[in-house]
């Protein structure tokens, strides 16, 4: 069960929630649409999620990737894993004073297939979203290995 909180200013503050609310929501279902593009390998469709100068900070490479070339070396390798998948377990919410930014924190699980055994890496991701023409996009992505399954 997906474990979903915002942080104390939104729950507290009953006219910014009511103005933050729609944004949270759409920035909510574009993290959901990245682990199911992730889930069905689709590369481009994962890609388009990101804003152009987007920085990537990825769970299973070293590098470090602003440019969408790098993304895009990082991604098609990282969606070879044979019957990947990638389940949010936990999500916290953030949003700017100006409702242009919002940063979500959490959990996710990523399963795959390796040497024909499943195989479970949870990881911890922190994402920016920012509304750029209208769309919110990947402004930034850190994602690294649980301490626990290192």
């Amino acid at each position: 069960m997906l474990e979903d909180v915002t942080t104390s200013r939104v729950r507290e503050d009953a006219s910014f929630k009511a103005a933050a609310g729609p944004y949270l929501a759409q920035v909510r279902k574009a993290l959901m649409r990245w682990a199911e593009v992730v889930s069905l390998g689709r590369l481009e469709d994962l890609l388009a999620l990101y804003a152009s100068d987007a920085i990537l900070v990825p769970t299973m490479a070293d590098e470090i990737g602003g440019h969408a070339d790098e993304r895009r070396a990082y991604f098609e390798s990282f969606l070879a894993n044979p019957k990947l998948r990638c389940r949010i377990d936990t999500l916290r919410k953030r949003i700017s004073h100006k409702l242009g930014t919002v940063v979500v924190g959490g959990h996710y699980i990523f399963t795959f297939e390796r040497d024909g055994a499943e195989q479970t890496l949870p990881a911890r991701y922190l994402f920016t979203f920012e509304e750029i023409d209208g769309a919110w996009l990947i402004t930034g992505h850190h994602s690294s290995r649980m301490p626990s399954s290192s």
